[in-house]
């Protein structure tokens, strides 16, 4: 005897039947329950969104003002100075001994200094003649104080350290 087939049941047809009709009832009073309970008979005015936004005051004051950059300055140093006030440029020269210890020195200051950075190789192609027009004749390694929107505020022909970089930035600060 099979007793998995002795001990289950069949649910009845009517009871089934009944659930369904149960589960289409609520379904149906799911769709129109506005009418059903208590809803107007009247059709109503749809609703609409208003044509005029109104935003609230301090909308309008926290947003961030443009930052203006100078043309022809070379695309590091631009985009240095899209996020920081004052930036430190290290102009190097990719064979040049000694221009690694510089550009380190600088690097080392500018963070100390809260400030931004940015290293420029004279000898590429694609910045030179921004250079050019930026800082005129230059000998590697250099350290540029640069502040928006771009003006040089000190300039250090070969080898800063750390700590001379970080008071050429505190200068750049107050306006010096």
């Amino acid at each position: 005897m099979n007793t998995i087939a002795a001990t289950t049941r069949r649910v009845p047809r009517v009871a089934l039947i009944g659930i369904v009709a149960l589960g289409a009832a609520f379904a149906l009073l799911m769709v129109v329950r506005a009418g059903v309970l208590g809803g107007s008979t009247s059709v109503s005015k749809p609703l609409t969104t208003p044509t005029r936004v109104y935003r609230a005051k301090h909308a309008r004051s926290a947003a961030k003002p443009q930052v203006v950059i100078l043309p022809g300055l070379p695309p590091a140093v631009t985009h240095a100075l899209r996020y920081s006030e004052v930036v430190v440029v290290s102009l190097y020269s990719s064979p040049a001994p000694g221009d690694y210890d510089a550009v380190a020195q600088a690097l080392q200051g500018a963070r100390a200094a809260g400030a931004g950075f940015a290293a420029v190789n004279v000898v590429d192609t694609k910045n030179a003649p921004e250079v050019a027009s930026f800082v005129g004749d230059v000998s590697t390694p250099a350290m540029l104080v640069v502040r928006r929107p771009g003006t040089i505020v000190t300039r250090i022909d070969g080898v800063a350290d750390a700590a001379v970089v970080r008071q050429a930035v505190a200068n750049a600060r107050a306006g010096r």
